[in-house]
């Protein structure tokens, strides 16, 4: 009859031995960097992008406000 220490010892060392015969993959790292980068130039460019469009939506909808034909400006108001 094993002890449950032995029985824990057992499993880990079949663990460890799996986890040997599984070489890692080789990974660029270099090139992961470099996409990374690519990545992260172009998330940039579309945060700029889109302040840009919210900017020119914001100015559209105040000019669009102010020529309303239906809204009544200052002069007509009593």
């Amino acid at each position: 009859m094993r002890s449950p220490g032995s029985e824990k010892r057992r499993i880990f060392c079949s663990n460890a031995v799996r986890r040997k015969e599984s070489p890692m993959p080789d990974v660029d790292l270099a090139l992961l960097a470099q996409q990374n980068a690519e990545i992260l130039e172009e998330l940039r460019a579309l945060r700029r992008e889109v302040a840009e469009l919210k900017e020119q939506s914001g100015r559209t909808l105040d000019f669009e406000r102010r020529n309303d034909p239906r809204r009544p400006n200052s002069l007509t108001q009593r």
